[in-house]
């Protein structure tokens, strides 16, 4: 493999002697520059050198302001650099290795003394090389694994939230619209691109705090009484519980709205009974589109409302029950999330489907091998 050793020195008997050096070599490819700012020129037009031997002494431009305009330069593409230089002062050594010199010869020099220094400068560089194409790799291994992890945790809390819908809501597809829902507000929020990823994944979790209410309850026909309702209202505090803990963003972040998508912008909602901008906003944004959809859903509970009454009524609780920013956005695009809410419509079937099982209006054998 060819190597490009850059040789700058303003005495062009100096350069000649160095290419002298290396005239047998055939590996080897001498170019040569009389000052800094031709050498400077030269690689930004043509590439970078295997190894530059850097004169000190220069017009235009020395040596030791080509060290440093090197330095920020080598430090993403490496490449040697050895001084060969009459002076000899201490002072002015020390100063051209602290500015990145990697070698320093005094003239005259060996030829043998260079052409040794210039193979082990070189073989540093081969190892470099070698290093940073294996740190390359581990990156992408990490990444890769990263990717795998991430989508492995998205994947999970997605299927974690469905949990919860199977035991209220009566064809799953709730989650599919709340998740369209929370992605058209939180962009017409203005709210990055990230964080709306983020929201997207973690409002599937808004409920999942429902497994640990009882049956009697959760699917009650008609009213509850108050202290059912207060039971009910515990489905935030074990969502919130079921994450606890967790060091994961995204997990905090299902946390966070499992734990306050009930809160009213008045402070008369559950459990902390926050009030005004401490509600957070995932919590906020969830909470308006949850009680939409729960408003225009049949459940067995409850009869559902045509999307003007759900809208109307959203448009009324502006600065009590919902915030005024999330409210406007929501009022804004208000057609569009009609459209989604028409487009994944439940199916009609009259309760959630274990309870059909349940009630035996649902083969189980069937219902196993169709969900194979």
């Amino acid at each position: 493999m060819q190597r490009i050793i850059f040789v700058v020195d303003d005495v062009p008997t100096n350069i000649e002697l160095v290419s002298a050096v290396f005239e047998n070599d055939s590996d080897i490819i001498i170019k040569s520059a009389s000052d800094g700012k031709e050498f400077i020129a030269s690689i930004e037009k043509d590439g970078l050198p295997d190894i530059t031997i850097l004169d000190l002494m220069m017009p235009e431009m020395d040596g030791f302001e080509v060290l440093t305009y090197l330095k920020e330069l080598r430090e993403k593409n490496y490449f040697p650099v050895i001084i060969i230089s009459a002076i000899a002062d201490k002072q002015s050594i020390i100063r051209a290795l602290s500015l990145g010199a990697d070698d320093y010869i005094t003239k005259p020099f060996f030829v043998e003394e260079l052409k040794l220094r210039v193979d082990n400068m070189l073989k540093i560089k081969e190892r470099h090389e070698i290093l940073a194409k294996s740190l390359d790799m581990m990156e992408l291994n990490l990444l890769e694994k990263s990717r795998l992890l991430e989508n492995s945790e998205i994947e999970i809390i997605t299927r974690l939230g469905r949990t919860a819908e199977f035991r209220d809501d009566i064809t799953g597809r709730h989650i599919e619209r709340i998740v369209a829902y929370v992605n058209l507000l939180t962009e017409e929020l203005g709210i990055s691109r990230g964080k709306r990823l983020m929201m997207n994944y973690a409002a599937p979790m808004h409920d999942i705090g429902k497994l640990g209410i009882p049956d009697d309850i959760l699917q009650k026909p008609g009213k509850l009484s108050e202290d059912e309702f207060n039971v009910i209202k515990l489905h935030t505090v074990i969502g919130a519980k079921i994450f606890e803990g967790t060091n994961l963003p995204l997990l905090e972040l299902a946390r966070e709205i499992a734990l306050t998508h009930h809160e009213r912008w008045d402070g008369n909602g559950y459990p902390l009974g926050l009030q005004g901008i401490n509600i957070p906003i995932s919590g906020s944004i969830v909470a308006i589109t949850d009680v939409f959809d729960a408003t225009t859903s049949n459940r067995i509970y409850k009869t559902e409302w045509t999307t003007e009454m759900a809208v109307d009524y959203i448009k009324k609780q502006r600065e009590k029950r919902f915030s005024p920013d999330v409210t406007d956005a929501f009022l804004t695009i208000a057609d569009r999330i009609i459209d989604i809410r028409n487009a994944k419509a439940d199916e009609q079937t009259a309760k959630p489907i274990i309870q059909q099982v349940m009630d035996g209006e649902v083969n189980i054998e069937e219902l196993i091998e169709i969900w194979r």
